[in-house]
């Protein structure tokens, strides 16, 4: 029963295939990546995601129940040391940052005419230069200079009385995380002084999960190292950063993956006990699945270098969708009697052939979406489905190619479920249309698109994102432009445009706050442009003025009459000196959001917007979005939306198309198109439905997976079409096996799915919910509503419309007697009526037949073409026919209409008849027989016909001359199926009749093709055999 030695090899193979597509491919667990890149918008996202400084950081959240910014301090440094010891990071704390505001605040000071616009001198500095604000201001100088924050700032007091560079410095607000920050000895604190905030960034990728284990391990430990070391701070360290995120998806997706793998095994398991009379010849049906996945891996290991983890977490479904053939396959297989494997295959794959393309062809369609995720589980999925079907009719057959008849017999009580179910008719029919109209009132998608969907994050990651966002601020509220330039010289001359607009755009209120690094970096042109704005406002009398001011206000305090000598000294100046260009120096390229770029030569520059009162995503794109990348997370998650549903729409339109035309060009007949569909129509507005009931909008994954529901559910439709088509009798015993197929193919998909309903993974339970509904529904659909429809209005036609009949000529009422088989059947008729000029030249022959014609034995039937034509031609005939192809015998019986049968088998063979022939049909089989076949099958004929009998043949001949393409075309499908023609002239074909007995009354060419033969032969009263 089973080739073992083919099973062992088999295996091996599949195993080898499996790890071999494993280890080539690396498990993806960016869930950003799988967003589209068409459009700019999503694409500038996408790249300042992976390109921001923030995206692989990890930032430390300190807090102390008690206010104590000195301590938090100290905490803050004793972490930071543990975290360069770690190994772990390769930059730890804003230590760098810190130190770098003095040195930046001095060059603010030094170069004060290059940084004020005309505007900003006279809203902002001249306020300062009244005298309350000058006396203000040196009593402020003075108590600093009293007290311990005094060291070090004298050189600040002569630059900069006016305290003009914390006008200047105040611009770089935008760059903190929140402008409730403060920097205190060198770290950040919150305003409240209960937070430290300590950043550091990995060596490796935020995305890498390995080393986000490894991290948030060391964090645990080093939380309780500090707790032990502070007891009665009661230190609460919150760590945030995309390694959270990656760890959790990939833990809770390994989770749900396993956890979908054991429950959906164990259930389709459960099921095949049920189903089959031996329950271990149903668990094989895993193997197809198992084999198609494991091929499915190698061949895409081959194609890409990456998979989605995502993907990876469908296979669980994908194993469920594959069984489907492997339990057809087997249910043919397994029965009371003795069964071939070949046979089995031919039924199959009979019925689900279509099925299997309109499967294939919904994932490849979905491959086209432009979500990477979606183009590699379409490709993933396709593959497997595919290669899986082929298992089952390559290999299936040469593993097991016989299955001896079960010796026990058990109760099934599953096919008996499926039966009833199956059987409701009009009731069952009803109900469906009830529950149709009741969901229709609901069926309204509601779309909801968001990037958090696509991500789950653990209770714990979700609270400390909530602290982080209270106590730092949200970025999500913030506008981030990324501007990358091939040149220091090129990002200055930029900033001083960009910054142009910024100006103009924070005085309309479009924006309350931005930072440009021209602010305080100014390119050579606006650096001259301030400088003579600087010059006019800072005229003699002005200067004098406040001078006055200062000496005699400062000699109250005690100040020295040359302490503030260097400020004046630059306001004295009186010509425009050459401005030389301002370069950035690189160790204030972090602090001001400029890093080296990492893909190319030339820099990279991250700039931070804060929307206004009047501000407008789409206006702001058109501004600055032309000459950098543009993210605004309201705005791209708009934009996001839109755009999924225009491929929601485009998508849905092409695939129903696509199968509409697929299954219109399979049937080429309306209604059993129209009927193929109606199933998947039914569960796409209930789905639709109960999605709107249940609260379940259609985030990403509903939304795309929704399209491929139509493609799979589907199949269902196409079996049960194709076996009423096939077998014409709901209680044929192979009906019955196919309908149990469909319902187990279903209710094992169904279990995949229905796993997944309960998934913690946000993508996965989404996944789970939509195809769940959809292919639930489609089964409904498919058992409720097809089987009375079929009967109803398709099918019962073979048995009505006698007076239509009377009314139609003989070639309409023989193609009347095939509208109900496949396609290719009814078009083989059609074209043969219509184009064999067969028909035009049997009646000569026929008239050579003396009294009725009530018994024909068509020897070769075929399709049974010519044996329906002598049924019409002859009412009350009976047909007897033979043909070795048993789809033909098939397909000719079901044409013969209860007036006659049709049995497989070869020449010289003939079918039993109850009595004489009156009339024997040899048409276009005899250069398939060698000459001692012909001579028997003659010799069997003359045997059974009665007297005055006649045989009519048309035979292949190879005449001189130019063969026709047709000739050609047959002799090369007998060589290439490894037969051989056997071509006879005319005249040696007549003495093979002759000496079976048969008196020939009829030896010509055909008058419409010379290649063909007609020649008739008479078993005339008493005639013998030569």
């Amino acid at each position: 029963m089973i080739n073992y030695k083919n099973l062992f090899v088999v295996s091996c193979v599949l195993i080898a295939l499996t790890i071999f597509g494993l280890l080539r491919l690396q498990i993806d667990t960016d869930v950003v990546r799988s967003l589209p890149t068409q459009e700019k918008s999503i694409a500038d996202g996408i790249q300042i995601f992976e390109q921001h400084p923030i995206h692989d950081q990890i930032a430390i959240d300190i807090s102390l129940i008690k206010a104590n910014p000195d301590r938090l301090v100290k905490i803050g440094k004793a972490l930071e040391e543990k975290f360069e010891q770690s190994g772990f990071f390769a930059q730890v704390g804003t230590d760098s940052l810190g130190s770098l505001i003095p040195e930046l605040a001095l060059y603010a000071a030094k170069h004060l005419p290059l940084l004020f616009t005309e505007k900003e001198l006279k809203d902002k500095v001249t306020p300062l230069l009244e005298p309350e604000q000058i006396n203000q201001r040196l009593q402020k100088l003075y108590q600093e200079l009293s007290g311990m924050e005094g060291i070090g700032q004298a050189e600040f007091m002569g630059l900069d009385p006016l305290g003009l560079k914390d006008l200047i410095l105040a611009r770089m607000a935008p760059l903190a995380p929140s402008l409730n920050s403060q920097f205190y000895q060198g770290s950040l604190l919150s305003k409240d002084g209960h937070h430290l905030l300590v950043t550091a960034r990995p060596k490796a990728s935020g995305t890498d999960t390995a080393s986000a284990r490894q991290i948030s391990q060391f964090l645990g430990q080093v939380e309780q190292e500090l707790t032990r070391q502070y007891p009665e701070e009661k230190i609460q360290l919150t760590p945030v950063g995309a390694y959270r995120a990656a760890l959790d998806n990939e833990e809770i997706i390994r989770h749900d993956v396993n956890l979908a793998l054991v429950l959906a095994t164990l259930g389709i398991a459960l099921l095949l006990y049920f189903a089959f009379p031996r329950p271990l010849t149903g668990l094989l049906a895993f193997v197809p699945a198992l084999a198609g996945t494991g091929v499915s891996l190698f061949i895409y290991s081959l194609l890409h270098s990456s998979i989605s983890i995502m993907v990876l977490g469908f296979g669980g479904a994908l194993i469920s969708i594959t069984v489907d053939h492997g339990i057809a396959y087997l249910l043919f297989l397994d029965r009371p009697q003795k069964t071939r494997g070949q046979e089995a295959s031919r039924e199959v794959r009979a019925i689900a052939l279509m099925a299997v393309v309109t499967s294939v062809c919904a994932f490849l369609i979905l491959s086209s979406s432009g979500f990477p995720v979606f183009v590699q589980l379409g490709q993933f999925t396709a593959l497997g489905i595919l290669f899986s079907y082929l298992f089952v009719h390559t290999i299936f057959p040469r593993l097991f190619p016989s299955m001896p008849p079960a010796e026990h017999t058990r109760s099934l009580p599953l096919r008996r479920f499926v039966d009833r179910l199956y059987g409701t008719g009009k009731p069952g029919a009803i109900a469906a249309l009830l529950l149709f109209i009741c969901l229709a009132f609901f069926a309204k998608p509601q779309f909801h698109v968001d990037l958090t969907s696509m991500n789950t994050m653990s209770t714990e990651t979700q609270a400390a994102d909530a602290l982080f966002t209270e106590v730092w601020g949200n970025i999500n509220e913030r506008v981030i432009l990324m501007r990358s330039v091939d040149s220091l010289t090129e990002l200055q001359n930029g900033n001083d445009q960009l910054l142009a607009k910024v100006e103009e755009d924070t005085a309309q209120d479009v924006l309350a706050g931005a930072f440009v690094p021209s602010m305080l970096f100014p390119g050579q042109e606006r650096a001259k442009e301030n400088f003579r704005a600087w010059h006019t406002f800072w005229n003699d009398e002005r200067v004098q003025q406040v001078q006055e001011k200062f000496t005699r206000m400062g000699e109250e305090l005690g100040f020295a009459p040359a302490a503030f000598a260097p400020f004046f000294t630059q306001l004295q100046q009186t010509e425009i000196v050459t401005i030389n260009p301002i370069t950035i120096p690189e160790k204030f390229y972090e602090l001001l959001g400029i890093r080296h770029n990492s893909e190319r030569t030339g820099l990279l520059q991250f700039l931070t917007l804060i929307p206004g009162k009047n501000y407008t995503a789409q206006e702001a794109v058109q501004r600055y979005g032309q000459d950098a990348s543009f993210f605004d997370a309201k705005y791209f998650t708009a934009r996001l939306a839109e755009i999924l549903f225009s491929t929601f729409r485009k998508m849905l339109v092409i695939i129903a198309l696509s199968i509409v035309l697929l299954l219109a060009l399979f049937y080429l007949d309306l209604r059993q198109t129209l009927f193929t569909l109606l199933p998947p129509f039914f569960a796409y507005i209930c789905t639709l439905g109960t999605l709107h009931l249940i609260g379940h909008p259609l985030d990403i994954p509903a939304l795309m997976l929704s399209i491929v529901i139509l493609g799979m559910g589907v199949d269902y439709s196409v079996f049960c079409v194709r076996a009423h088509q096939r077998y014409q009798d709901i209680a044929h015993p192979s009906y019955a096996l196919v309908r149990t197929a469909v319902f187990m193919a279903g209710a094992s998909t169904l279990i995949g799915f229905g796993v997944l309903c309960f998934a913690e993974h946000a993508v996965l339970r989404s996944i789970g919910i939509a195809s769940f509904l959809g292919i639930g529904y489609s089964l409904l659909g498919t058992f409720l509503l097809l089987p009375p429809l079929l009967d109803r209005f398709l099918f019962s036609q073979q048995q009505e419309g006698t007076e239509e009949r009377k009314n139609m000529d003989v070639e309409a009422r023989v193609r009347h007697r095939y509208r109900t088989l496949e396609a290719y059947t009814r078009m083989f008729a059609r074209f043969k009526l219509r184009y064999d000029p067969m028909f035009a030249d049997l009646p000569t022959m026929l008239a050579y037949k003396q009294g009725e014609i009530k018994t024909v034995i068509d020897i070769g039937c075929g399709y049974g073409v010519p044996a329906c034509w002598c049924l019409e031609k002859y009412p009350g005939a009976v047909i007897y026919g033979i043909d070795p192809d048993s789809e033909r015998v098939r397909s000719a019986t079901i044409a013969f209409a209860g007036q006659g049968k049709a049995i497989c088998g070869y020449a010289p063979e003939l079918p039993p008849t109850p009595s004489p022939a009156d009339l024997v049909l040899l048409l276009d089989m005899f250069h398939y027989l060698d000459d001692e076949t012909a001579a028997a099958v003659l010799h069997n004929s003359f045997e059974a016909l009665d007297k005055n009998g006649l045989l009519v043949t048309r035979f292949v001949i190879r005449p001189v001359g130019k063969l026709s393409w047709n000739w050609y075309l047959e002799d090369w499908r007998i060589k290439s199926s490894g037969g051989r023609a056997y071509y006879r002239p005319a005249n040696r074909m007549a003495e093979f009749m002759r000496q079976a007995g048969f008196t020939v009354v009829y030896n010509e060419v055909s008058a419409v093709n010379r290649e063909l033969i007609w020649l008739t032969g008479k078993k005339e009263e008493g005639g013998v055999k030569e």
